[in-house]
């Protein structure tokens, strides 16, 4: 997570207001990182922000950060929290204390993702996802010796991207959305996938995810969903969150959703920071 340092002018209202704004803007339109990571990094650089913000920066943050992440549970909810915040004190002390939480997501997310990968020789999996990214260092670092495949799951579920962070920490297997059944077929093999919204019947993962899910269960292959309690949300929402994603466009004829719900009834069991 990228440490952020900003200097501005302690006299400057306007200036302190822009700073607050662009701190969630970034955020709103960060592309690069999963969602546990975008949202440690906007918390480090609000609490590290040597002057006061208004509530009016605050609000427009929230509504900044809500439009440029709809699919992002936990986001929705630090905006929220940002929304109905009433005093400065107020919301850097929940900031304090959802910080402290994500710092401990990761190893509580590894240690109880272990018993499903300890014994596993391949975890296939797609997009870029903190929360898998963790699951599998921490195997890595408790002496698993599989492999990780990860599926491309098309250009915007960036899972190239989660193949080249990973490589610093094991043996990865970066491979198109079209050798899933080939890597399936192997012997002890567990499909891990990530979520940036959990409902109480369906959940929200990168285009592909479904149909991995399905060629696993034909396959009689286990599969686990590993995400934070922060994911969890209303089935109402759910619906909200496909309307209101963006698509991946090549061309006006080349267009497709980025995020997609997919049952949960094809995971064979939930991981999050609590079980």
């Amino acid at each position: 997570m990228g440490q952020v340092r900003i200097t501005i002018d302690p006299v400057s209202e306007m200036n302190r207001d822009d700073i607050v704004l662009e701190l969630f803007q970034r955020a709103a339109t960060d592309r690069e990182h999963g969602a546990a990571e975008i949202e440690a990094t906007l918390i480090r650089g609000l609490l590290e922000l040597p002057v006061a913000f208004r509530p009016v920066s605050l609000y427009e943050g929230a509504r900044l950060l809500a439009a440029g992440q709809p699919a992002m549970a936990n986001l929705r909810k630090l905006a929220a929290a940002a929304d109905d915040s009433e005093t400065e004190d107020g919301f850097k002390t929940w900031l304090a204390w959802r910080f402290e939480v994500l710092t401990e997501i990761p190893e509580r997310l590894a240690a109880n993702a272990w018993p499903h990968i300890e014994r596993s020789a391949a975890v296939v999996t797609l997009s870029r996802s903190s929360a898998v990214a963790a699951a599998l260092e921490g195997a890595w670092e408790r002496g698993w010796s599989g492999s990780a495949v990860v599926l491309d799951g098309t250009a915007s579920g960036r899972g190239a991207d989660q193949a080249q962070s990973l490589e610093a920490s094991g043996r990865v297997i970066s491979r198109p959305d079209a050798d899933a059944p080939i890597w399936l077929e192997q012997v002890s093999v567990v499909v891990l996938v990530g979520a940036d919204a959990v409902g109480v019947r369906r959940f929200v993962n990168a285009a592909g995810t479904r149909i991995l899910l399905e060629l696993a269960r034909q396959r009689e292959v286990v599969t686990v969903l590993v995400a934070d309690t922060a994911k969890d949300v209303d089935d109402e929402l759910v619906e909200e969150i496909l309307r209101r994603s963006p698509v991946h466009s090549e061309s006006p004829d080349r267009e497709w959703p980025i995020f997609e719900a997919v049952p949960l009834d094809l995971v064979t069991t939930r991981v999050s920071e609590q079980s």
